[in-house]
């Protein structure tokens, strides 16, 4: 067995816990979903008893790896550049807005979307964000 990451910083140990716990939540998800269609239920209605609290569970793990960034290791909000998360926000509404015959799982939006603002806080720390300067006025 490797050691070679087992001292990653507490930024990068965040980073690949937001990818990899959503990717095992998929993983998961399969079994549920053949589950679901062996005994004809409405995956509308249940597909909410697997998400939240797989959601739940996500968003709580995540913010605690969170937590345990120190200052100096946060990376500044506009050192990478932020027009891929404007195109994925942009495909995400696009996808969304489309109409298809195929059964939609609102579900899998809503995931997606947090799992999408969880990564970018990876890359950019969003408390650093200020939407004006104050110049010694208010």
């Amino acid at each position: 067995m490797s050691y070679k990451h087992h001292h990653l910083p507490a930024h990068h140990h965040y980073q690949m816990a937001c990818i990899f716990l959503f990717i095992f939540g998929f993983f998961f998800f399969f079994p549920y979903y053949i589950i679901m269609s062996e005994y004809n239920l409405d995956m509308q209605t249940y597909q909410w008893y697997f998400f939240i609290p797989w959601m739940l569970f996500y968003i709580i793990y995540c913010l605690k790896e969170r937590i345990k960034i120190g200052e100096k290791e946060r990376v500044g909000p506009m050192k990478r550049p932020i027009i891929h998360w404007i195109i994925l926000g942009l495909s995400i509404v696009y996808m969304a807005t489309q109409s298809n015959d195929l059964e939609k799982l609102q579900s899998l939006y809503y995931a997606f979307i947090i799992f999408s603002l969880f990564v970018a806080d990876g890359y950019w720390d969003f408390r650093k964000t200020k939407l004006w300067k104050k110049h010694g006025k208010s």
